[in-house]
């Protein structure tokens, strides 16, 4: 029957120990199966708890827990994360700063380059204009220069004419140095004492054989009287006057050389010196190369119509000085020519 139930035999009944392997096989009989499992429970006794157990823990409880612990995690994340933010927003603030100020001085940079190659740009235009310049300068001057050194020879020319103008001019004028001056001198007196030094000296000549006969303007002292000049009519008779006081005091010592006493003259005994008239040029160079020969141990040097020569020793070929710049040469032993 189905509603009939029965009570299994005692041997039948599951103990309490084998209670796990009951649950673990399958019953045929479900409703036996539920009744023995309702006994287990029924029968189940607790242990009683130590007291050194832990007391068990309400779900309600820990749940609490739980959350507040959650609730106070996120507030710290959410703490940590705000404060994070607000460093990386300062951070990213601050660099955008700087990328702006790198931006301005990029800018700044920039701008200066640019003023600085405009500059170079101005510089560079400037040194061409200035060395344009400076060419055209220098040609100037390379031009000058050679037209002044053509002046300059030019002017070397000019002086050569004029030095051979005052040379033919004065090349029968002679000139009388130390010859004191006398208070009531004049032309025929100065003529007297030029024919009185010719008769001296062996060459007689007449008052008719001379032109002119005069003391240059200047001063006169009665240690350095200015000189007199004579002009004979030939140039002849000037030299054969000059060679003959030449001839005269060679040889004579210097007592015996023509001299103011020889001549009659009163007063002190003095030298008298005869030379050709000579342009000042001439003079000034003439003295130059007496003293360069004293210098140099040159035996020789003497002038002949206005012409300078030099010569070291007998047998030497003569050289002619024409200005100064020849014995310059010669300094160096270059010569002259």
């Amino acid at each position: 029957m189905a509603g009939v139930q029965r009570t299994p035999p005692s041997t039948l009944r599951p103990k309490i120990g084998s209670i796990c392997q009951a649950e673990s096989q399958s019953e045929p009989d479900i409703s036996a199966a539920i009744r023995v499992s309702d006994s287990v429970k029924v029968n189940r006794t607790k242990r009683a708890r130590k007291d050194n157990s832990p007391q068990s823990v309400s779900v309600e409880t820990s749940s609490f827990d739980l959350h507040d612990t959650l609730v106070n995690w996120k507030k710290e994340q959410d703490s940590g994360i705000a404060k994070q933010l607000a460093e990386q927003t300062a951070l990213i603030s601050k660099l955008s700063l700087d990328i702006g100020d790198i931006k301005t001085q990029n800018n700044q940079i920039k701008a200066s380059n640019a003023e600085i190659s405009k500059t170079n740009t101005e510089i560079t235009q400037s040194i061409s204009f200035i060395n344009k310049q400076f060419e055209e300068l220098k040609t100037e001057v390379e031009i000058l220069g050679e037209e002044r050194r053509e002046q300059q020879k030019y002017i070397e020319h000019l002086e050569y004419r004029i030095l051979d103008l005052q040379l033919k001019s004065r090349s029968s004028g002679i000139e009388l140095r130390n010859i004191p001056q006398e208070s009531t001198e004049t032309n025929t007196s100065l003529k007297k004492t030029v024919c009185n030094i010719g008769e001296a000296i062996g060459v007689p000549i007449t008052a008719t054989e001379l032109r002119d006969v005069y003391r240059p303007q200047g001063k006169s002292t009665s240690t350095a009287p200015r000189p007199i000049i004579a002009e004979f009519i030939t140039v002849q008779a000037k030299q054969s006057f000059i060679s003959s006081v030449r001839a005269y005091n060679k040889g004579r010592g210097k007592e015996e050389k023509l001299n103011t006493a020889i001549l009659g003259m009163s007063g002190d005994i003095r030298p008298v010196y005869i030379s050709e008239y000579l342009p000042l040029y001439t003079k000034k160079l003439f003295y130059l190369a007496r003293e360069f020969a004293n210098k140099h141990s040159y035996k020789f040097c003497w002038i002949s119509n206005g012409n300078i020569f030099l010569r070291r020793k007998e047998g030497d070929k003569q050289i002619l000085v024409k200005n100064e710049k020849c014995l310059s040469l010669l300094e160096h032993q270059n010569g002259c020519k």
